[in-house]
Parts: C-alpha cells; structure tokens; sequence
C-alpha cells in the first residue's frame, strides 16, 4: 500500500498557488454594464473561517454600491428611458419591464451576462421571452402571477405598436446597463431581498398627483429595517404564525422582516405572510417581490380598500384558490391531450 509522505517536499520552495485569474467573456453589446463583482477565488486565501458573505458568494464578493440607492438610480434611468422614447402614462409597462428581468430564472455570480443576451433579441424575440418568463412563473404560482396581471397583461398583444416595443426596448437597455441583474439574480434569496427595486420604481414613475390621491407614503428602507428589528427581536417566533399588512404597498416592511429572520436563522417560508393594498400596481408589485424575495408557498397579496371592503384577504384567498385550481385544471387538460397524440402516434407507426 502506498504511503503518503508528509515530508517528501520539504526541502522544496513553495510553489504559487493562486489560479490564474478568470476571463471575462466577451460583450457584443452590453458596453456600458457596471462591473461585475470581482471574482476572489477563496480556496487560494490564507486558511481561515468564512465571512457570512463568502459563504454565500462562493467565488464572488458583493459590490459595495448601496442597494437602496442603486434601485433608485435604476428606477430614474427606466423613467428618463421610457419619457424619452414617448411609451406614454401608462407606467405599468415599464414596471412590468423591470419585473420581467428581475423574474428572470437564470440565477448565481454570472447571472447578470444574460443582460448580453436580452440586448441581443428583436423585438418580436424580446416579447416571446417576456411571455414565456410569465408563462413559467404562471405554472409554479398561479396565484401570485395573477395578482400582477397589470404588470404582464400588455404582453400578449403580438404585434405592439412600434412606438410602445421602442419604448419597451428602451426601458429594457435602462434596466440592463445600470445594472438591476446584480441586483436581482443572485441564487441567495437574502441577497436579492437587500433592496425593494418595484418599490422604487413605482415611487419613481408615478406623479406627484397619482401619490397624493392614493394617499401612498414610502417607509424608508432603513427605518422599515429598523422597526422590523424593533418589533421581532422581541417576539417569541414560532412556525406557522401569519403576518398580515392591511396597507403594505410594494412589500417593503415584509422585506425587512424576511431579512430580520435570515438574520436569526428562521426560515420566511415556516410563516404567513398577507398583504393587501388598494393600489394595482402596488399589489402587483408585491406579488413579484414575493417571488424574488423567496416568502415561501403561504404568501396571500389582495388588493382592495380595507377600510371600506372589510375583509379583503377572505376575497384574495378565494381568487387565489381559483387561481391554482385553473392551473390544475389546465395541466390535466394538457396531460391528457398529449397522452392521446402519443397514443394516436403510435397508432400510425403501426399502421405504417
């Protein structure tokens, strides 16, 4: 049997141990994308324990960019973007541009080259991948992917006016070349929960007015962290208790309790979490950041006015529940139809 010799390169200088540093591959035409997180590979550092963040990273350290102020100069280049190339009021298309992209399932440190990709498609491309990215989500969360109709709805019309795909196309270029996909494509769940982008946008593209008539008012992040912390580090959490928000906007106070609870090592998805707002684009919003901030299966977003409806989430869980059960209807549906084409298949490979 061999023996492993301990000290057979003793005598020998020590030899470099570092990798050669990775390549970058080539953009065609993403040019102006801020630069990715610089890669560190970690086995190559001295020997010592793993910050929380390398853990999660792997080979990728984050940028030190302030998430919250990132989302809001992203949210303002999307603005500028769509006003510039006349797409008009209706700010739900922009939005739903950003939710789009952010839904994206590719996820991990090199996540963020599919900007390359996005920037490369026609537009006809370009909406066929927006549809089929709601399509997916529609199959695994029906209910949350209905509640942001407004956001997908203007997708499926086939032939968009070439102004409205200008506009669109311009929007996506925003979103992309400021970087939301660092942002929003890490595989880490907690990561992608730093900031609250569909919050900012909303903020961002709605009029003054539109705020004032919706009586709308933005927690800011910090203090919605802070009053997170205030309010669970002294709660006795336990599995299956249910947070409800009868006026929760975009999400942002859910965000940070999700983030509070990573923190202590408690799982979102162990918890209830049920949002209402009277606001469409918000519930909208709220139902995508569901998904990228991975609340788990017990989310319930209604929208309506609670003051004067009542019991609005009675009502979301109903629409909810029809939600699932004409995905479940559909599927068997689909199941069925392919195992008679199979069946008729085979029937003219015998005939044959």
């Amino acid at each position: 049997m061999d023996q492993l010799d301990l000290f057979a390169d003793a005598d020998k200088p020590d030899e470099p141990t570092t990798p050669p540093a990775p390549v970058a591959p080539p953009r065609r035409y993403l040019t102006d994308l801020p630069p990715a997180p610089t890669p560190v590979t970690i086995s190559a550092q001295p020997a010592r324990a793993l910050t929380v963040v390398e853990r999660k990273l792997g080979h990728y350290r984050p940028t030190q960019r302030n998430p919250h102020a990132h989302a809001f100069e992203i949210a303002e280049a999307v603005s500028y973007a769509w006003h510039h190339a006349h797409g008009g009021s209706a700010i739900e298309v922009p939005i739903g541009v950003v939710a789009t992209l952010a839904l994206w399932p590719l996820r991990g440190p090199d996540a963020y080259l599919a900007a390359d990709w996005w920037l490369s498609l026609d537009d006809t491309d370009l909406f066929a991948a927006f549809r089929e990215c709601w399509a997916r989500w529609w199959i695994m969360r029906p209910d949350l992917i209905d509640r942001a109709t407004p956001l997908h709805k203007w997708i499926d019309d086939e032939n968009p006016d070439p102004r409205r795909a200008g506009a669109v196309r311009a929007a996506v270029e925003a979103s992309l070349t400021n970087g939301l996909l660092h942002l929003t494509s890490s595989d880490d769940a907690d990561l992608r929960s730093t900031t609250d982008v569909m919050g900012t946008v909303l903020a961002v593209m709605r009029s003054e007015g539109a705020h004032d008539a919706l009586a709308e008012i933005h927690t800011p992040p910090e203090v919605a962290y802070l009053m997170a912390r205030m309010l669970l580090d002294g709660m006795s959490l336990k599995p299956g208790m249910t947070f409800d928000e009868p006026a929760g906007g975009t999400g942002g106070m859910y965000r940070a309790a999700a983030q509070v609870m990573r923190e202590r090592g408690i799982d979102p998805h162990e918890f209830g979490w049920s949002l209402t707002d009277v606001d469409p684009l918000a519930a909208a919003g709220a139902a995508v950041n569901a998904i990228l901030w991975d609340l788990g299966p017990h989310v319930l977003i209604g929208c309506g006015d609670t003051l004067h409806e009542g019991n609005v989430p009675a009502r979301a869980a109903r629409e909810a529940r029809d939600s699932l059960e004409r995905r479940d209807r559909l599927h068997s549906q689909a199941v069925f139809l392919a195992a008679i084409q199979k069946v008729e298949a085979l029937i003219r490979h015998v005939a044959a």
